[in-house]
């Protein structure tokens, strides 16, 4: 019977925090510890009246393999799902109220991207996904750095990043004080240079 049992590993994988694995390791082993309901009473295995047909009555032990395999189904449906959706919340996105486009500008003509602003985080900062497309791929020590601004003015950075391929996702944050910006940029630093060139401009 362990050996039908489904592995807790194969059912949720291996990329959940410590603290999620314990919380679903728990619903696991509660529903494995449940085992399928109790048999029906003899009582009640005879519908009343002579009037309806009779059911098909299936051996013991075939019916308790079809509701234990009903029940590994279930904790599997019920796993993946939370596991499907803490994926998309955490590996692909964030919860964005909203999203905000940049173009190339001429030093980078083929450049744009998209920002999609989540919600305040527990620090207070908002959460920022940057979906780039087009930037370069820059030699080593180098780097490109986000900033936010105001009427053109450059005012706040938001962090640096590089770019590994044509579609780059990076991660960054911005402070709280959102009303203070209208504007993003992105420069391209090269250290020993005095020059910051800007690749990208909402």
């Amino acid at each position: 019977m362990d050996r039908e049992r489904p592995e807790f590993r194969e059912l949720v994988g291996d990329d959940l925090t410590p603290e999620e694995r314990a919380r679903l390791e728990r619903v696991h082993e509660l529903l494995v510890t449940a085992g399928p309901p109790p048999e029906l009473p003899p009582a009640l295995a005879e519908p009343p009246g002579e009037s309806q047909p009779s059911p098909i009555a299936l051996p013991r032990r075939r019916a308790g393999a079809i509701l234990a395999l009903a029940a590994a189904i279930a904790l599997v449906a019920f796993l993946g799902g939370f596991v499907a959706g803490k994926q998309g919340v955490g590996q692909g996105g964030i919860n964005a109220f909203q999203s905000v486009n940049m173009h190339g500008t001429a030093v980078a003509q083929n450049a744009s991207a998209k920002i999609d602003i989540g919600e305040l985080d527990s620090s207070g900062n908002w959460p920022l996904r940057v979906v780039i497309h087009g930037l370069p791929r820059l030699p080593s020590g180098a780097y490109y750095e986000m900033f936010l601004t105001k009427d053109g003015k450059t005012l706040a950075a938001c962090g640096i990043f590089t770019v590994a391929g044509n579609t780059s996702t990076v991660r960054l944050t911005m402070p709280p004080t959102l009303k203070h910006y209208n504007g993003w940029i992105v420069t391209r630093e090269r250290p020993g240079t005095k020059a910051h060139p800007v690749v990208l401009t909402t």
